[in-house]
């Protein structure tokens, strides 16, 4: 069996993180007996020509995705190729507004959050009356959130109306939200990891000097313990969601329930590993075997018959 894992070509393997789980998914994917090889996404790997897809990529059991290219996912899905985690819940996952209107409805608790406008020519802005709703529904203080991004660095904190307007400029070039800011959380998050629909563990963020419980050199780490509400909540989300991997990121309420914060369809696992001694890469390699197993048993059954 062979597989193939796909990175950002921009990011590619200069990232430290990348490294470390290309090199983890590798030693448990060896120890399975499965090839793989790593190819960045330079934009050239599938196209359309004549009206086909074109794939420009060598033949593999499976693909394992860690780019966010919403494009050549799909491309590759069309094509017939077997994609960890799926097209659809890269998207789903990578657009945080995304992410809440589908879990809406299914009494989720989450921030309330509301859809920036889209904004077709930023330096063209005129009327940011709306702002006066955001500030009336919200509050103060408040979170915009940039619908894409990761690690806390596409966010930010707003005290009054004078920041709110600057934010809101600041990054009415692309989609944002804006969102109930959860006091109760302040610098404490809880990561759930999940593979092949189930739990393996969880660990806690903390940052004592800052509201983004990852984003300094001052947050630490440690086990969580899953309560029941916890363990609840996560098993809803997958189930609806059908998760195959994933981290699940978790707020603090006032009475420590959980609060969805995002999900993270390409979480990395070093630090998961490093904290709650789980392993997370031997349980990501069996899972996409055994399926992959299965896919060809079914195919052969289904020839047969």
């Amino acid at each position: 069996m062979n597989g193939l894992i796909i990175i950002n070509n921009e990011q590619g393997l200069s990232s430290g993180k990348i490294q470390k789980k290309i090199q983890r998914l590798k030693e448990e994917f060896s120890i399975l007996k499965v090839d793989i090889d790593v190819v960045k996404n330079d934009g050239t790997l599938s196209f359309i020509e004549d009206g086909n897809i074109k794939i420009n990529i060598k033949n593999n059991d499976f693909i394992i995705y860690l780019d966010k290219d919403k494009y050549l996912a799909r491309l590759l899905f069309k094509a017939g190729y077997h994609l960890f985690v799926s097209a659809d819940f890269i998207e789903l996952c990578d657009d945080k507004m995304l992410t809440h209107i589908a879990l809406s409805n299914h009494d989720i608790p989450m921030p309330k959050t509301i859809a920036g406008p889209l904004i077709f020519d930023s330096k063209r802005i005129k009327d940011i009356s709306f702002l006066d709703k955001i500030e009336k529904e919200l509050s103060y203080p408040l979170i915009i959130k940039g619908m894409f991004g990761s690690l806390g660095q596409n966010m930010r904190y707003v005290t009054n109306k004078e920041e709110l307007i600057s934010r809101f400029l600041e990054m009415s070039d692309q989609p944002i939200m804006f969102q109930q800011y959860i006091s109760s959380s302040f610098g404490r998050s809880v990561r759930v990891m999940v593979v092949d629909q189930k739990i393996i563990g969880a660990f806690e963020r903390y940052n004592p000097h800052d509201y983004r419980s990852n984003y300094s050199i001052d947050a630490t780490s440690k086990p969580f313990l899953l309560d029941e509400k916890f363990t609840s909540l996560t098993n809803k989300i997958i189930d609806l969601l059908k998760i195959e991997y994933a981290g699940i990121d978790f707020l603090f309420g006032e009475n420590e329930e959980p609060i969805l914060c995002e999900i993270n369809s390409n979480a990395f696992f070093e630090e998961f590993e490093k904290i709650t001694q789980v392993n997370a890469a031997k349980a990501f390699a069996t899972m996409v075997v055994d399926k992959i197993k299965k896919r060809k048993l079914n195919k052969e059954e289904s020839v047969i018959n």
